[in-house]
């Protein structure tokens, strides 16, 4: 849904607060991974759920708090029968029952998508403000064709050209037109990744969106495909001139080194005297190579994450926005990662803290809070074996 910018400026606005510290967060976070270590990973659900009661009961908007309301045995129940199914598998595998194994891998396929969702729905059902309580259920076929159907096929189309524009040209004999095709090719599987990623955002959170409620409230967007898969093309074509630059700083060396040795020929210690200066250039190039990748990731985060917020509404009133930048991020990401190997990742909940109260704080509800009816839904979590299973995936990485 796109809003009139003269009715957003008129509309009352307010962001999103958190009263959090990185010290009330350490002790939590610390017990965690103490418990988990101790308990050779079983206490990971209750961890998982710990913590996010702390970020959820420390969020505020308008003087209201979160809070969420999960627990990690119901967490926990899931992952053990996902854990059960694995060995079950294994021993499939082990036993070469092939059949059963690749039934088992279909059976996972198909249900895959589903026990996401519902996943999804609990921690929505889980979640509160107000004493009013999120929803979300999305048809099964729905979720399977977002998240399976529609990027495999993209992905499948794409190689497909991609082999044919190479056979046609090896097919050919012509070296020129082998190194065009090996181009077109190329050229043919970037676009098909941006188109497969911007299809997949525009769906997962068309789905996400408009199955979503608030106590019997419920959100809406449309998200363009166009522009998702622009911002998707553009944030992969940003990494280029960093790879051009860490290949006009390897790739020279890489030839003299090459010169030198044969020049030289066996001798070890010449060789590893030539070699020096190579392997300063070469950490030098993968370091440009992975600055690159982040400041590509972290484009694509924010101006992905700022398009869809401006797309979101509830209720037909309340709107949303997002003011994150690109700068800001990408310095909270590279002082938070370097802070956190320097004191070997006892900083982390201060980085998580910092990165956080940022991102809540230039998250914007836009319109008349006071005038939303708040009632809640009345459902309840299904506690069925399905359901219990779901749970397991209830921590699947979804941003929204």
């Amino acid at each position: 849904m796109t809003f009139e910018t003269q009715g957003a400026a008129a509309a009352p606005s307010r962001n999103f607060a958190f009263q959090g510290s990185g010290a009330g967060y350490f002790w939590i976070w610390l017990v965690n991974i103490l418990l988990t270590i101790v308990t050779m990973g079983l206490f990971l659900p209750w961890a998982l759920v710990r913590a996010r009661r702390y970020f959820y009961a420390h969020t505020e908007l308008e003087g209201a708090r979160f809070s969420y309301h999960a627990t990690g045995s119901s967490v926990f129940v899931g992952w053990l029968c996902l854990v059960v199914l694995y060995v079950i598998f294994l021993v499939n595998m082990v036993h070469n029952n092939v059949l059963l194994s690749l039934c088992m891998i279909g059976l996972f396929l198909i249900f895959f998508p589903w026990l996401v969702t519902q996943g999804l729905r609990y921690q929505m059902l889980m979640t509160e403000i107000n004493n009013v309580r999120f929803s979300f259920y999305a048809s099964p076929l729905r979720a399977w064709w977002v998240m399976l159907g529609c990027p495999l096929l993209i992905m499948v189309a794409s190689v497909l050209i991609f082999s044919l524009l190479m056979s046609s040209t090896i097919g050919s004999g012509s070296y020129t037109a082998i190194f065009i095709g090996i181009g077109l090719g190329s050229l043919g599987l970037l676009v098909g990744m941006a188109v497969m990623q911007g299809v997949y955002t525009a769906q997962w959170y068309g789905m996400l969106v408009n199955n979503l409620q608030y106590g019997t409230q419920k959100f809406a967007g449309t998200f363009s495909m166009k522009k998702c898969i622009l911002i998707a093309l553009f944030s992969m074509l940003l990494l280029f001139p960093f790879l051009a630059l860490a290949l006009f700083i390897v790739v020279p060396a890489f030839i003299t080194l090459i010169q030198y040795s044969s020049m030289v020929g066996g001798d070890p210690e010449q060789l590893a005297m030539l070699a020096g200066p190579f392997y300063g250039k070469m950490a030098l190039a993968y370091f440009i190579y992975i600055f690159g990748a982040i400041f590509c990731f972290i484009f694509a985060f924010v101006k992905m994450r700022n398009y869809i917020y401006s797309q979101v509404s509830l209720a037909g009133t309340i709107r949303f926005s997002s003011t994150v930048t690109i700068g800001r991020v990408m310095w909270l990401s590279i002082t938070n990662a370097l802070v956190c190997m320097i004191t070997l990742f006892l900083a982390w909940p201060w980085a998580k803290v910092r990165f956080t109260r940022y991102v809540l704080e230039n998250t914007h509800v836009h319109g008349e809070l006071q005038n939303l009816t708040l009632e809640n839904h009345g459902q309840q979590p299904a506690k069925d074996p399905a359901n219990l299973l779901a749970r397991g995936l209830s921590f699947f990485p979804a941003v929204f």
